[in-house]
């Protein structure tokens, strides 16, 4: 990766962080592990590497460059429990829909609408294949 693109990177990690602590009223950085700030990072990591598509290794970097101990596997385990953090906290669910308000927000929703057909019973993926099937086609004719 070329300087310009490590650094270009790097600032959408700022602004995210600032936005993470912003709507969080938590610094994901703070050395603790309680469970605010493990939710918080947990969305933090969510969205690094669902929307900006940052690998495990390089969002680790992000917390290591900014005084944070994180390696890979801190970063794996957030992004497999993220599913439990948000079916049983509230806050988690609310800060989402705080960021889906901020210029991150459409692409996150993508994300998370992805997420969320690919976490329901078989039966209710053909409901949402169907639902969305129309919406896009009824899409496709409003545009013509």
């Amino acid at each position: 990766m070329r300087l310009k693109e490590y650094t270009i990177n790097k600032e959408r990690a700022q602004i995210l962080y600032k936005q993470i602590k912003e709507v969080t009223g938590l610094d994901i950085l703070k050395h603790t592990r309680k469970v605010e700030y493990v939710e918080a990072r947990a969305l933090f990591n969510f969205i690094l590497y669902n929307t900006y598509g940052w690998s495990l290794h390089k969002i680790a970097t992000f917390y290591n460059e900014n005084g944070k101990k994180y390696d890979h596997s801190t970063v794996l385990h957030s992004l497999r429990t993220f599913d439990v953090y948000r079916k049983y906290s509230v806050n988690l669910n609310n800060w989402l829909d705080d960021i889906e308000k901020t210029d991150l927000g459409e692409k996150t929703k993508q994300d998370l609408a992805t997420q969320f057909v690919s976490n329901l019973d078989e039966d209710k993926v053909n409901v949402a294949y169907d639902f969305l099937k129309n919406l896009f086609y009824q899409q496709e004719e409003s545009d013509k």
